[in-house]
């Protein structure tokens, strides 16, 4: 029965990182300097965001 828990387990565990990088290959995160200092530039649903000074800030993007 600990086999199939562990089974079980590596399975789930296997699923979430292929999701995962599934993910990363759709919306990757850009990393660029600006001013001396590393911002990074992501998309999340209709909303392009910058994480900058430790705040993320998104703004909508009109989808035609």
């Amino acid at each position: 029965m600990t086999t199939t828990k562990l089974l079980k387990s590596l399975l789930i565990a296997a699923l979430l990182v292929s999701a995962a990088a599934h993910a990363a290959e759709q919306q990757p995160i850009v990393v660029a300097l600006e001013e001396g200092k590393q911002i990074a530039s992501f998309n999340m649903g209709n909303s392009r965001c910058v994480l900058r000074n430790e705040q993320v800030r998104c703004v909508p993007v009109n989808i035609k």
